[in-house]
């Protein structure tokens, strides 16, 4: 996941640096503590990012027309192409870090860092999940629902963010209140098909559905089994060292 670690980088150093020089006197120590309350007050409002539009299609243009457009997935013309928007993500990360200092203001700097990770790890994961389903297409045909396509995109968010619950995590190590309101705001969407998720949040559920959009042959195929072609797609298509798509970070 270079990309993602090479994108949280910049963010960092154009964000948090910037505004801590531009702030603070010069006789003035530093305080890597508490994020100021007044940070990011240039940040667009949250509800722009609860109405995300689609993001995997033939083609993108080079910059978004949404500030809701995150991330893209680019269907393979051989290779596929997951793009990460490094400013969209910005003003996604600002906007939900005021959003969350209104309802808990002890947001430290190590903490707002931890919830940029997460918001990049994750837009990165939805655009893989609609990498496993572009490459199941191409093997085994079936038809692309885009708004269906968006929910287990999410849901696949979510099925991926339990499984970083662990008390040594970024995400583990979050101030639990944070994470608690940072989750609960990350996954309230309003725009069709995204908020539909919570249809596929349970795993068996999710494992369920992404079987029947993608290759519901497998499941007479498989009857009598413990195989589920869902769980097997998610866990091995989107394999880094043997992929059939590129990443890059836009504007």
């Amino acid at each position: 996941m270079a990309s993602t670690d090479t994108l949280i980088k910049q963010v960092l150093a154009n964000a948090l640096t910037q505004r801590r020089e531009d702030s603070i006197p010069a006789d003035e120590v530093p305080d890597d503590g508490l994020l100021p309350l007044d940070i990011f007050d240039d940040a667009p409002d949250f509800d722009v990012f609860r109405e995300r539009v689609p993001d995997s299609d033939e083609s993108f243009p080079e910059i978004p027309a949404s500030l809701a457009v995150l991330g893209t997935y680019q269907w393979m013309a051989s290779p596929g192409l997951i793009t990460l928007y490094r400013g969209n993500i910005e003003a996604y990360w600002k906007s939900l870090i005021r959003h969350a200092q209104r309802q808990f203001p002890f947001v430290t700097t190590k903490d707002a860092e931890r919830v940029l990770q997460l918001l990049v790890y994750s837009v990165y994961q939805h655009e893989r999940f609609h990498y496993v389903c572009d490459f199941s297409r191409r093997l085994f045909g079936g038809s692309f629902d885009r708004w269906h396509e968006e929910a287990l995109a999410v849901a696949w968010e979510w099925q991926w963010l339990k499984s970083q619950d662990r008390w040594n995590s970024f995400y583990g190590l979050m101030h639990p209140t944070l994470r608690r309101v940072v989750v609960q705001s990350m996954f309230d969407h309003r725009a069709p098909g995204y908020r539909d998720w919570r249809q596929f949040a349970n795993q068996n559920n999710f494992y369920d559905a992404v079987t029947a959009y993608l290759y519901p042959a497998s499941i007479q195929t498989f009857n009598g089994t413990s195989f589920n072609f869902g769980a097997w797609a998610v866990a091995h298509v989107p394999d880094d060292n043997n992929r059939a798509w590129e990443e890059q970070i836009g504007r």
